[in-house]
Order: structure tokens, then sequence, then C-alpha cells
């Protein structure tokens, strides 16, 4: 009888493998990921079954049904946002029309950025804009630490909710593990309303290999910081010259930035905010502490777009963002990325730019903080080499940003790395720019990165090179 039930339970199991590995077969993206979950699926199904139930979908299928129950006012809130920012809308050209026919949300003119370039900077702007808070504030990020960046933050936002300003405070469990109850506690009696993203609840579950990568931060539906800092020490330059960029921008395109807050505070909360929804370009923001001053790094009329990707997308939104933004260039592609494991479509396009004769130029962290990653990364710059692409290895510190430069007018910054993750799995938010004066910001940042970064050569030993290979074989999960 035990022999029996072992059996039946056995057939079971593969039976289950089999059915699981149909759907991978349905959901699979790329060959070589669909055949390993189905070599797993049914030959080892006892191990493939529960590594599937984790890591194997790639759609958030909740959070579509989300939208979908909030139809009614998800949907009139982004016709009226989309209607509302029609004055402001720029001319759509083949870069950004292909973008609006899948984000939605149009390219806008007269907002102000401002590059932040370093940890330092970007706490010290977002306390300053906490200040002038009147109405809301919508705070998001990946990771949050209870360290002293973390509290300074934490008691800005405390001080605002106890003026009666609406605070939201979203972050993602994973990428803030370890974060203290004592620290939410302290800010939700404050009246700060809090909320994880993807709970480690029995509904979610099975989707902890989702994360929301996005940091984001919203003043009064008026200015957006965005970009690749999360809020802990680690991020300062001065404890460990931690490289890393961020951006803030005054002006219409903060509505579309904040629509994405909303999108993802509701699929958390199952609740809308009310909050303001009246664009208003950079010159109308009345604040003469923060009026356009060039001389400081800011630019007064940038066409700005949200770029807001994820699992969610009917489409990999994030890989056809940057293949389409580097199939584009006419003279230059410089990148600068913490994790270079491309997809096919991006090293793809990459290659084809360095072919064309255009400056290639990918500068990348002397060392990651992932050795698996650091070890893939060396293939992608070994095949990519030959064809004449350049890279660089930044030499102080870690360097985190996450910045695409492109031609002399476009560019853009924000969260997505150039990885399977980000690419694919992540939910990611950047911003597109096009602005000449700011393009050459972002060229002079850069060429400033340069000067620290040594170009890196590629290591012929057999061993190094079967080792890069071997790591490459990870990129799927990495």
């Amino acid at each position: 009888m035990i022999v029996s039930d072992w059996w039946l339970a056995t057939l079971f199991l593969y039976i289950l493998g089999i059915a699981f590995a149909l759907d991978a077969i349905w959901q699979g993206r790329t060959a070589q990921g669909t055949i390993a979950w189905i070599v797993a699926l049914i030959f080892v199904p006892m191990v493939g079954i529960p590594l599937y139930l984790l890591f194997g979908s790639r759609r958030f299928h909740g959070y579509r049904l989300a939208r979908r129950r909030g139809d009614a006012r998800l949907n009139a809130l982004g016709h009226q946002i989309r209607h509302s920012l029609m004055p402001f809308a720029s001319r759509a050209n083949t870069i950004t029309q292909p973008l609006y026919n899948f984000f939605r949300l149009p390219m806008t003119h007269g907002n102000q950025c401002q590059l932040l370039i370093n940890g330092e900077q970007t706490f010290a702007a977002m306390e300053h804009a906490i200040q002038q808070a009147s109405h809301s504030i919508c705070v998001q990020f990946y990771i949050v630490r209870d360290d002293a960046s973390g509290q300074r933050l934490a008691d800005a936002l405390i001080e605002k909710a106890q003026q009666g300003v609406q605070v939201y405070f979203l972050y993602d469990e994973i990428g803030s593990h370890g974060l203290k109850n004592s620290f939410l506690t302290t800010m939700a009696d404050a009246g700060i309303r809090i909320s994880r993203f993807n709970a480690l609840q029995l509904r979610h579950r099975l989707q902890i290999n989702f994360r929301n990568h996005r940091k984001l931060m919203l003043i009064d539906g008026e200015q957006c910081f965005i970009g690749g800092i999360n809020l802990g020490d680690e991020y300062l330059y001065q404890n460990n010259h931690w490289r890393d960029t961020h951006l803030q921008i005054r002006g219409p395109s903060a509505l579309t930035f904040q629509l994405s807050f909303i999108e993802d505070w509701y699929w958390a909360t199952q609740y809308l905010p009310r909050l303001k929804w009246q664009p208003l370009p950079a010159n109308d923001l009345v604040n003469s502490d923060l009026t356009s001053n060039e001389s400081n790094g800011e630019t007064n009329n940038s066409a700005v777009m949200c770029i807001n990707t994820g699992p969610a997308d009917s489409q990999e939104s994030a890989s056809l963002f940057f293949s389409h933004l580097i199939h584009q260039a006419k003279n230059r592609v410089w990148i600068a990325t913490p994790y270079f494991v491309p997809d096919i479509a991006t090293l793809s396009a990459l290659r084809l730019a360095a072919l064309k004769g255009l400056d290639v130029r990918v500068i990348l962290p002397d060392n990651t903080d992932k050795w698996l990653v650091q070890q893939a990364m060396g293939s992608y710059v070994e095949e990519l080499s030959p064809c004449g692409v350049q890279f660089y290895s930044y030499q102080p510190g870690f360097m985190h940003q996450k910045v695409l430069l492109i031609d002399q007018h476009w560019s853009s910054i924000g969260s997505a790395n150039l990885d399977n993750r980000s690419l694919r799995i992540n939910f990611e938010a950047n911003a597109l720019i096009c602005d000449e004066k700011f393009a050459t910001q972002v060229e002079t940042m850069l060429k400033q990165d340069l000067e620290q970064s040594l170009p890196m050569a590629v290591d012929s030993s057999r061993i190094k090179r079967l080792l890069t290979k071997t790591a490459r074989l990870s990129a799927p999960i990495l």
C-alpha cells in the first residue's frame, strides 16, 4: 500500500511537471530559458516545480488584474492626465512616437531638470523639496535603510505629515529586508501611510521573484525625483566613493511619474489617493528658492517622457526602450551601468551601432557587488570589443548610476540596469529627456567619470575566458 501510494505521488509529480512545462512553453521568451525550464520540470520535477513557482513566471498577473478592477478610476485618471497634458505635449518624432504608442504618456515640454550626481546632493535636494510640500508627498524606494540618511528623511516626512500634508511611503520588502518595524511604526504613528509593494503574504507568495526597483519621490504633483539612489548611508559618496546619479524634475512631466506611483500604490493597497493633477510648467511654479539657475546645472525647457517598465506590460518594454534608442542613434551612444548583462536585442543594437562607426562607450564599475555578474560581464566585453564598443572601468569606487546618452539631445536617467532582471523582471522607472543643454551636462558628467576610468582589456587566458563564458550561462537569472 505504501509502495502504491509512493508511485501515485511520483506519477502525480511528473504529470504536474509536464503541466508546468507546457506553461513554460506558453510564457517562454527565449529558447534557452524555455528549454532549461522544460528539462528541469520534466526530468527533475521535485526540484524544478518549486523553482518554477518562485522564479519561472515572466508575468505579474495580479498587477494587471488590479488595473482592471480599478478600471473606472484608474482609466479615468489616465485619460484625465493625458488630456490635461496636451498643451505641453511635444511634437511626436521617430523616437517618441513608438514609445507613446506603448506607454500612452506624452513627452512634455516646459520642465526644469537638474542633475544630482551623488547621494549628498540628492538627499539634500529631497529634504529641501519636502520642506516646500503643501499638499502631498509620494515616496517610493527599492531599498530603505534605518540609518542616519533614512532617519533624516523620515523625520522630514513626519514633520510634514504632522502639518497636514498627505504622505505616502511605498517600499519593496525584498530590497528592504532587515528594515526595523520601529522605523515604519514611528512614521505610521505620525500619520504617514505606508505599504510594502509585493508583501510576503499568502496572495503574493509565488511572486517574490518580482521586485519594484523604482526610486521615486513626488512633491505636490509638481516635482519629481528619479534615478538610481536608494535611501541609505551606503549611497553617500563620502562613505565609500559610491558613484550614482539622480534627477530632479519640476514641471508638467511630474504628473506622469505620479501616475506611475499611483498604479503601484493601488496594486499594493487597493486605494487611490486624492492628489493634485493640474500640470504647471516649471516657470509658473512659484518658489524663489528653486527658480532656474543654469549655473547650478538646471535647464528651463526640457522635454521629458516617463518610461515606466515592468513584467505587467504586454511586451518586454524595458528591452524595447533601450534597443529602440540605440537603433535611433546617429553618432553617439554612451552608457553607464553597474550591471552589463544585456539581452539579445540590446546586444545586437550595440553591435550594429559600433559597426556603423558610432562612438559607443560603456562605463562599468571596476568591481561589482555581485561576483557572478562580474564574471558574466567579461564575456560581453569580449564579444563586443572587436566590433568597436569601448569599455571603461570606473576606479574610485562602486559605480551604480544608470545613464544613457544618445547623440546631442537625448538622455535617459533612471533605475533600470542592462541586465535580465531590469529588462524583464523588475518594475523600473526612467526619465527620457530631450534637451541639448541638459545632454551637454550629462556629457560633461560622463567625461568626468571617464577621466576616472581605465580602458578595459580583454583577458585572453583560457581559464578566464572559460570562467566568463560559464558565468554567462546564468545570464537569464542575473
